[in-house]
């Protein structure tokens, strides 16, 4: 079974709009204020947010997390990381 790859939110984010993921707006069209970025796939209306703390990695807990909140299987999640 593979591992997660040591990653940074902001590379995370990277890989996800290079999957085709958008920023999401939110409910009255704004970004909103703050670090957080709400993401979200045209095909899926699940929203998932990701803090793009440069100086730290993600835990493999939180990539864990955030994997299923994808929908995703760990192999595929591992291989959108692993493009990026």
């Amino acid at each position: 079974m593979s591992k997660y790859p040591i990653i940074s939110g902001k590379r995370l984010i990277k890989a996800l709009l290079k999957e085709g993921y958008i920023v999401y707006k939110g409910r009255r069209g704004k970004l909103g204020k703050g670090s957080h970025f709400s993401m979200k796939h045209p095909n899926n209306n699940r929203i998932i947010t990701i803090v793009p703390n440069t100086s730290k990695d993600i835990t493999k807990g939180l990539l864990a997390t955030i994997r299923r909140q994808l929908n995703l299987s760990k192999e595929e999640f591992i291989k959108i990381l692993s493009n990026s």
